[in-house]
């Protein structure tokens, strides 16, 4: 048995012993780097080496600022003073939340953050609406999964760090699009979907919200500046993320140890700890090998399908930014050659459908909103039980429509 075949062998045990123990998938990817490097020959110095600091230094740096944001509630204040300008109509809640979704997650903190923001207001809406609030996270949600692919964010970061190893550039523009798209073919079907549940409801006061403080201020100044200088000054986005949410806490716009309790340590060890993993798989040939064996079983025009159902059906059981995209992107390259087609689908589909897994209610978004649901006073376990199976039916359905969208070719038009 070959170094590639053993070094795949590793990789799946480190994600099914993470699994079952359910412990940090990072943690069991870096047990096993330790015991599978001296059987590859590699040194602890290349191992280290195998560490990726850059990207540990991107997502500190974003999640810093985005903790400081989320702590001194200046992101949920601007998220309901932005749904508040829906001035009565009930039909634009849909719409706004949807771009609540959207914005939180584009301006840096990625899509984990916009879904319990958008989860906790979908329940509060519905009751001035008259709305499903399952329609309203989902449509939320969508929104978020549609905003993580902006060049600010986590997920973004990781992405391209994948696809420049493999000298794959100019995707984003065609992804963003493809995401869009998606989400919003996607959120008015549930939309439809759910319409008939709507409960009529009694006219109530407008919330009065307060003013936004001027540390609330100061922090969306922030963003502002990371934004500003990563697109028209091509700064770092984790460094330049690091500086202004240091000026935060200096300034007393965010209190320190608030946000170092808020940072997602468990996604940035994920992440880099099933990096130093996949490195050692690289070396050892085993990505390269799972290339050949994905590309031997498509064809131009099956292969941006086949893709996407694997990255969907593994974010069912893994998460995406942690194990699915650091396992799947780095055989965008290969496939894409061997089979003669454009990388671009490939990694945009991936994208989509490992999000969409998203919903299940076993994973981080459909978790969510079973969550924010079951604030409800009047929640029996009976419509817990049906929560539980209508989101994984909207994961499923959204899964399935966008594979059988890919067979008929609409993510190879860009």
């Amino acid at each position: 048995m070959n170094t590639a075949v053993i070094s795949l062998i590793v990789l799946a045990a480190a994600v099914l012993l993470g699994l079952i123990r359910k412990i940090n998938i990072g943690l069991s990817a870096i047990l096993a780097s330790i015991l599978l490097a001296p059987f590859l020959g590699v040194s602890e110095e290349e191992l280290i080496g195998g560490f990726n600091a850059s990207l540990f230094l991107m997502l500190l740096g974003v999640s810093f600022l985005c903790a400081a944001g989320i702590t001194n509630g200046s992101l949920e204040l601007l998220a309901k003073k932005t749904l508040q300008l829906t001035g009565g109509h009930a039909a634009a809640v849909p719409v706004l939340l949807y771009l609540v979704g959207f914005g939180i997650a584009a301006i840096g903190p990625g899509c984990i953050p916009a879904l319990g923001v958008v989860a906790a207001l979908a329940l509060p809406l519905s009751r001035e609406t008259g709305y499903s609030p399952v329609m309203l996270a989902v449509v939320g949600e969508m929104g978020s999964f549609a905003g993580r692919f902006s060049p600010l964010t986590p997920e973004s970061v990781l992405i391209r760090e994948l696809t420049e190893k493999q000298g794959i550039s100019g995707y984003q523009g065609a992804m963003i699009i493809y995401a869009l798209v998606t989400t919003v073919v996607l959120s008015l079907l549930t939309f439809l979907f759910f319409s008939r549940e709507r409960k009529p409801v009694s006219e109530g006061e407008a919330l009065q919200l307060p003013r936004f403080r001027k540390g609330q201020i100061l922090t969306l100044l922030a963003f502002l500046a990371v934004i500003a200088g990563s697109v028209f000054l091509g700064r770092n986005v984790g460094l330049t993320a690091f500086a202004c949410g240091v000026i935060l806490v200096m300034t007393g716009a965010a209190d320190e140890k608030a946000v170092f309790r808020s940072i997602s340590w468990p996604t940035i060890l994920m992440i880099t700890g099933f990096g130093m993993l996949m490195n050692l798989v690289i070396l050892a040939g085993g990505v390269a090998l799972l290339s050949a064996g994905l590309a031997s079983v498509m064809s131009p025009r099956t292969a941006v399908a086949i893709q996407g159902l694997t990255a969907g059906v593994m974010a069912w059981f893994c998460s995406a930014i942690g194990v699915v995209w650091p396992t799947l992107l780095p055989t965008v390259g290969t496939v894409a050659e061997s089979i003669g087609i454009s990388p671009v689908g490939l990694i945009s589909v991936m994208g989509l459908t490992a999000s969409f897994a998203g919903l299940s209610p076993v994973s981080t978004g459909g978790g969510m909103i079973m969550a924010a649901t079951s604030a409800d006073p009047d929640f029996t376990g009976e419509e817990e039980r049906r929560l539980f199976g209508r989101l994984f039916f909207c994961s499923a359905a959204s899964l399935a429509l966008i594979v059988l969208a890919a067979l008929a070719g609409a993510y190879s038009i860009l």
